[in-house]
């Protein structure tokens, strides 16, 4: 009966897989790059306190979050927008900036809200091979055409955990034409170390059309309260302040980001966890003889070569789950976010029975 109102664009679409939750105590969630750490003691103060307010509607904007975010980055509020997690931003500059046909240019094998959106208002899908496990540049500004309105890239790339380079970055740049969106999703941007990744928000303030997309989910460890942000030139971010939703980001969430942004501590404490965590898993991964690419997330992307989803089952069965990606048409490869020294270990120590 339903089918009848259901737009044709619609009913194409696939429904978003998330990763498993554990349903019994012991099991350790290594499968959506979640904080180990849980959020910053600045946020929980900052939610708490804001919590006596949850009869008021929140702020429109965020406007002080985008405040606290402007003099972050040393940008104006102006170049910033709040969101109900960056999956909202995706969804609003679709909204503000996508007509039916245009073309969509997306990376295979990455995160499946850039073609969830895409698919939604009508766009046209252009679909670019990764090169060994990495964003293939040189082919995306290959793809570009008349058509072209959209370009999504991520970096770090989910889920493989590798990034692509300044220099190449900055070849991309001068192929897309000023009528092309050219998007970077940065959700794991604190976690870099590599000295070659590109100053996304430089380009910004040179004037280029391009919106980075940023979130306090995973590094910040508050991805239950969904918050994050897009940041592009004053005049890309004004129409879609007209078409996100009203009061699409909560009190608790703008507070609590807010404060987590200057919890220095917490904030090192999660990087220095993170480094030392992709460390011991490269060295226990040669080890076991698996193949893995070398990441710039908090995540590591592990080519099983057998079946992903059968591996996950045997995993799950030992208390550790992991992100099998057949559903990123990755059908013998997994995921394993990098949690805290005991549940690495943990993870290893399964891996080296499981194997």
């Amino acid at each position: 009966m339903a089918e009848k109102f259901v737009r044709p664009e619609i009913e194409g679409i696939a429904e978003y897989v998330p990763g498993k939750a554990p349903t019994k105590p012991g099991v350790i969630k290594l499968a959506s790059n979640e904080n180990p750490f849980g959020p910053s003691p600045k946020a929980l103060e900052a939610i708490a306190k804001e919590s006596k307010n949850l009869h008021v509607y929140p702020d429109q904007k965020a406007n002080l979050l985008r405040e606290a975010l402007a003099k972050r980055f040393g940008l104006s509020k102006d170049n910033i927008i709040c969101g109900n997690g960056s999956d909202d931003i995706m969804q609003i500059l679709a909204a503000t900036y996508l007509n039916p046909n245009d073309e969509v240019i997306i990376s295979k094998n990455t995160f499946s809200v850039y073609e969830l959106v895409a698919r939604i208002f009508g766009g046209k899908l252009v679909f670019v091979d990764l090169n060994n496990f990495e964003q293939d540049l040189k082919a995306i500004a290959a793809a570009i055409t008349p058509k072209t309105k959209l370009i999504f890239l991520t970096n770090p790339h989910n889920p493989t955990g590798t990034s692509f380079a300044a220099k190449d970055f900055d070849a991309l740049l001068k192929t897309v034409p000023e009528n092309v969106l050219l998007v970077v999703d940065e959700a794991y941007a604190e976690f870099v170390e590599s000295k070659e990744f590109p100053d996304s928000l430089k380009h910004i303030q040179e004037g280029r059309n391009l919106i980075v997309l940023r979130t306090f989910s995973k590094f910040y460890g508050l991805a239950g309260l969904r918050v994050g942000y897009g940041i592009a030139q004053a005049d890309l971010i004004a129409p879609m302040l007209k078409a996100k939703m009203p009061f699409n980001v909560s009190r608790l969430a703008q507070a609590g980001a807010a404060a987590s942004l200057n919890d220095k501590d917490f904030l090192d404490k999660t990087l220095k966890n993170n480094s030392e965590g992709k460390k011991y898993l490269y060295a226990e991964l040669d080890k076991l003889g698996l193949s893995y690419k070398k990441t710039e997330a908090n995540f590591i992307f592990i080519n099983i070569k057998k079946s992903a989803d059968e591996f996950f089952l045997k995993l799950m069965a030992e208390g550790v789950i992991i992100r099998p990606l057949s559903s990123f048409g990755l059908p013998q490869a997994i995921r394993a976010s990098i949690g805290t020294r005991e549940q690495s270990e943990k993870l290893v120590a399964i891996l080296k029975k499981v194997l």
